[in-house]
């Protein structure tokens, strides 16, 4: 029996559910939930320079800070061209259905060049409010739903420092693309896992594997991630080491059949591997965004996990949301798009705590990060 453990990114107070499914000889357990080649810690703690994400193209990628009635915890984002709206991951919002967003959501711009600065901590960032969420519709609140993204609309425009990004709506299968948040690290790297807290921005390279839903699996992959919700086009990115035993997106296709056309041991020291809290943010190609960043899988030893364990290893694979299927939904969410029926939304609501008149410093938030 194969065992596939997934975990959605959020970087959150507690973990409440497991979910298990069988599909023929794959059985799934789900629960809702950058790390580099080597460590991605602070400067100071031997952090390796090349994950940083200071450069002024990644001022765009956000902190956001969801305040809860059971504690707060932390999401990534990216800004759009509007300069009025963020597109993150549904499950940083909402819990499905209809469910209630966050009592409070602030989004943290850092433009300056310390890579170890915490903006929802810092006098050096600049904090605007989400004033209204936008989640899709057809968002289910499990953990594997191609359908897990959402546009926050900011109570005032962005600084005037910060990146807006455009959409990459083009094929993703094989496509090198780089990708930043939020998240956790680690002191170590993909031979430990993360090990280190949420809220400093990282970057780092990976390659899209495979869709879920690829035509060369005949349909035998979906199963196996259990649950109802759509997941055909989610995209998946292993994180490589250079040794073909951790090459999971190669072992899992050649089990299902597919060959060896989708072997490749990775992108080299820059391959890295998405962790909790970097949920929501993006995977740029060309400078564009490609994709919402939604959760991690493993499936064990015997497919590549270098330690058998769900903790952003090398053999992990992390599962991202193409915004190239959800165009006409962000473009209508954001500042100037026409908006649907009612209907055609899941929600649509005023967040607390809005920001009026011009952007201001943050005030000190008390954050609980797990």
């Amino acid at each position: 029996m194969k065992n596939v453990i997934l975990g959605a990114l959020g970087a959150s107070v507690a973990l409440t559910m497991a979910v298990q499914a069988n599909a023929g000889s794959l059985r799934a357990v789900s629960a809702p939930m950058i790390v580099g080649q080597t460590s991605t810690a602070t400067l100071v703690g031997g952090g390796d320079p090349r994950y940083f994400a200071n450069a002024a193209r990644y001022n765009g990628v956000v902190s956001l800070i969801m305040e809860t009635s059971g504690g707060s915890f932390i999401c990534s984002g990216s800004l759009l061209a509007d300069r009025r709206s963020i597109v993150t991951a549904a499950h940083c919002v909402s819990g499905g259905n209809g469910t209630p967003t966050p009592i409070k959501t602030t989004a943290y711009f850092y433009g300056g060049i310390d890579p170890d600065v915490v903006p929802s901590s810092s006098t050096l960032a600049t904090s605007v409010s989400v004033a209204s969420y936008f989640v899709n519709s057809g968002y289910t609140g499990q953990v594997i739903d191609e359908n897990d993204i959402a546009v926050l609309r900011l109570s005032d425009l962005a600084p005037s420092f910060a990146k807006s990004y455009g959409l990459f709506t083009g094929d993703l299968t094989g496509q090198d693309f780089n990708v930043a948040g939020f998240g956790r690290r680690s002191d170590t790297g993909g031979s430990v896992g993360a090990n280190l807290n949420p809220g400093r921005r990282r970057q780092g390279d990976n390659k899209f594997d495979y869709a879920i839903g690829d035509p060369a699996f005949n349909g035998q992959f979906e199963g196996a991630f259990g649950g109802t919700a759509a997941k055909s086009k989610i995209m998946l990115a292993d994180f490589d080491n250079g040794l073909a035993s951790q090459d999971s997106g190669c072992r899992i296709a050649v089990a299902l059949g597919a060959g060896n056309g989708f072997c490749d041991t990775g992108r080299g020291a820059m391959e890295v591997m998405i962790a909790g809290g970097d949920s929501g943010g993006p995977s740029f190609v060309n400078g564009r965004i490609a994709t919402v960043t939604s959760f991690i899988s493993s499936f064990g030893m015997n497919f590549g996990d270098v330690d058998n364990a769900l903790n952003n290893s090398w053999g992990e694979l992390g599962g991202f949301v193409p915004v190239s299927i959800h165009q006409t939904f962000i473009r209508r969410s954001m500042v100037g798009g026409t908006v649907p029926e009612p209907a055609t939304w899941a929600m649509m609501m005023l967040g607390g705590g809005a920001v009026g008149g011009s952007l201001r410093r943050r005030r000190r938030t008390t954050v609980t990060f797990a």
